[in-house]
């Protein structure tokens, strides 16, 4: 751990707590919220605030590093921003996570902060306003909820003895989704699974030992660049779907104890691998008509 993270780990700490405290006097008033993509993709000024709130100490404290927010840049492809961003120290935020259970006040939202050096996440800081919960990480530091460090489960060592959560877009909700297939394979296999609404949290659910796991598909860098090193310094397994190692251009995660990891990836596998077999039989079947 560089003195150069470890300060800027204590200033993301910090503006989270801030921003968080911004977050919480929101909730208290009328919010003004707006539809995005689609009716579950949701935005109050809230989660602008917050943004705002965050590129304005930014600006002020470090001009030279580069910023990747949720709501002034979620309008374009994410992927393709966080690769023109370059090099150097840059900062990923989203505001809110979790913006539906915020709305509703379910307490299960949070303010995320990851910090990258070169395309790398170097700190991270996951904070829920709500339970004054507090995660935060620095690469080769090791990772912590408030000042306890904390480890990833060492009890749930098969997928049957896992309890998972996962996370999907209205989008995926339809009947050529691979979304319910693999819910169903998930719900056989493992002992329960969760749909939480926040998945930065869920990242630290499992950095800490209350899940064994999470997955998801259709994440951008702001959903998983804190958490993925939080769950990587506890002890954790972070990579995409399939088993390969995870970079935050990638919009498929997968994150466990370790021990579970390789039965939850091939799932995904043989998910491609059926997939082949469907797509080979018509063809054969195409050429034989």
């Amino acid at each position: 751990m560089s003195s150069m993270e470890a300060q800027l780990l204590r200033h993301a700490m910090l503006w989270a707590r801030e921003a968080g405290t911004l977050m919480k006097k929101m909730l208290d008033d009328e919010l003004h919220i707006e539809q995005k993509k689609n009716d579950s993709d949701l935005v109050t000024q809230a989660d602008r605030r917050c943004e705002e709130l965050l590129r304005n100490r930014l600006a002020q404290v470090y001009p030279g590093h580069w910023i990747l927010g949720e709501e002034m840049d979620g309008g374009i492809d994410s992927y393709t921003a966080f690769k023109q961003r370059g090099g150097g120290y840059g900062w990923i935020i989203d505001p809110i996570d979790g913006t539906t259970n915020y709305i509703h006040r379910i307490p299960h939202f949070a303010v995320s902060i990851g910090i990258v050096k070169d395309g790398q996440p170097v700190a991270g800081v996951v904070y829920n306003p709500l339970t004054d919960e507090l995660f935060h990480a620095v690469k080769g530091g090791g990772a912590y909820l408030n000042d306890a460090r904390i480890q990833v489960s060492q009890k749930e060592r098969r997928l049957s003895e896992a309890v998972l959560a996962t996370g999907f877009y209205a989008g995926d909700w339809h009947e050529e989704s691979e979304a319910l297939p693999q819910i169903k394979r998930f719900v056989g296999s493992c002992r329960n699974l969760r749909m939480n609404g926040a998945a930065s949290l869920d990242l630290c659910w499992v950095a800490c030992g209350r899940l064994t796991g999470f997955w998801h598909r259709g994440l951008h860098p702001w959903d998983a660049a804190a958490g993925s090193l939080i769950v990587t310094e506890a002890g954790g397994r972070v990579t995409d779907r399939f088993g390969a190692a995870f970079h935050l251009a990638m919009d498929s995660l997968v994150a466990t104890n370790g021990w579970t990891h390789d039965e939850i990836t091939s799932i995904f596998l043989m998910d491609v691998e059926e997939s082949y077999v469907v797509w080979r039989d018509k063809e054969e079947k195409a050429f034989k008509s």
